[in-house]
């Protein structure tokens, strides 16, 4: 595995902030995409969920993980 440099490791440090920002905005709560775990919970609650968006969004994720570890990614 590639080391990771640590001026690639804070832009991919605020990439990832950026997009939980933007997930919280479109509603979700919780979002984890790992290898063992792949989750995402919804706040029902809120007013703003774009899910034509939001399921673009993820497919574009399955996506970018199947190209990466292979098919099989289980939704919750």
């Amino acid at each position: 595995m590639k080391t990771i440099k640590q001026e690639e490791y804070t832009k991919l440090n605020k990439a990832l902030y950026d997009l939980e920002d933007l997930l919280v905005c479109l509603g979700v709560k919780e979002f984890s995409l790992s290898r063992d775990k792949h989750n995402m919970q919804m706040d029902m609650n809120a007013d703003n969920i774009d899910t034509k968006l939001l399921y673009s969004f993820c497919n574009k994720i399955e996506k970018i993980h199947d190209a990466k570890f292979g098919t099989g990614m289980v939704h919750h």
